[in-house]
């Protein structure tokens, strides 16, 4: 039976993450398991994947130019901060000219490549010359205009230059194009969120439950904004309000164990909206909004029973004062 990849770290741990220590089988297992799992790991891929590019690349067989890309990848992360902050005549930090080199074998091996392309993009960013980056991007979106990882770059550029209505711009038509990536809506969200555009944090999480119901981060964040809105002095109202408990509540339908963030944001919505009897929706019956209250503040109080504490005394004052 194959060992998982936590036993495989594991090992690795143990023998102090030394590659000459771990061997080619175990090295090879890791850094295959890693990039198999796509997780985030560059420490380990930038020591053991190097290793095993300088000294058994004639055993890594259909694996080899994968394990290129991948610790080049790793380089380019541990480079970085260094490559942006150098002079243009300073020597190229260590990681960056290793990331180069593996580059131009990647380059000779494969001239057409827009892959490669990419990378060499991602190398210019990592050096901070943003332009050059963006010039490889265009030419490649010029070759191929639906490349998604090389529209991805081009957003991630404008917002790390701080040019945050370009990257807004190029995420909307990039969604147009591609309007189940997860990732991009949440990227536009917190763009919306942090220039306090609610409303329009609003629809990404609206399409992020539509893409999965089943998510409740995906119910809670949207609860959130809505709270939010809901609360603001100009704009808001009961409604927001209504909508903001009706998903906190699926929230915890959805999660209903260590869920205290659902919990506190009915807790808040509720008491927002007051003890009466709220209408919901045109149509529906009414809800009992004190019902929901004292549902939340009994859930509240039980999870803090057992837990005396500073945080408990913090939690009872503010069911005491929400009840005044």
């Amino acid at each position: 039976m194959e060992a998982s990849l936590d036993e495989l770290l594991s090992q690795a741990h143990k023998r102090g993450n030394e590659p000459a220590r771990l061997g080619f089988e175990l090295c090879r297992k890791i850094v295959s398991g890693l990039r198999e799992a796509r997780a985030s790991r560059p420490d380990l891929v930038r020591r053991i994947g190097a290793y095993l590019l300088d000294h058994h690349s004639s055993r890594l067989g259909h694996e080899l130019w994968a394990t290129y890309e991948q610790v080049y990848v790793a380089l380019l992360l541990y480079g970085k901060s260094a490559g942006q902050q150098q002079r243009p005549d300073a020597k190229m930090p260590e990681d960056l000219a290793a990331a180069q080199e593996y580059g131009n074998i990647l380059s000779a091996q494969f001239p057409e490549s827009l892959r490669v392309k990419r990378l060499d993009g991602m190398l210019w960013e990592a050096k901070g010359m943003y332009d050059m980056a963006m010039k490889e991007y265009d030419e490649i979106l010029a070759e191929d205009p639906h490349n998604i990882l090389a529209t991805k770059r081009q957003i991630a550029l404008c917002r790390a230059r701080g040019k945050t209505a370009e990257a807004v711009s190029r995420l909307n038509k990039y969604l147009e194009m591609v309007c189940s990536d997860t990732e991009a809506w949440l990227q536009l969200a917190a763009i919306y969120l942090n220039a306090q555009q609610f409303k329009r944090a609003a629809f990404c999480m609206e399409e992020l439950i539509l893409i999965n119901p089943m998510n409740y981060l995906y119910h809670l964040r949207y609860a959130d904004i809505m709270f939010t809105i809901g609360s603001a002095d100009k704009g808001g109202g009961t409604e927001q309000l209504r909508i903001a408990r009706k998903y906190y509540a699926h929230a915890l339908d959805l999660k209903p164990h260590n869920n205290l963030r659902a919990v506190y944001g009915l807790l808040l919505a509720a008491a927002a909206l007051g003890p009466s009897s709220a209408k919901g929706a045109k149509g529906s019956t009414k809800t009992d909004n004190a019902e929901v209250f004292t549902y939340a503040r009994t859930q509240l109080i039980q999870l803090y029973a057992d837990r005396p504490g500073p945080m408990a005394k913090m939690v009872d004052g503010m069911l005491s004062s929400l009840l005044e």
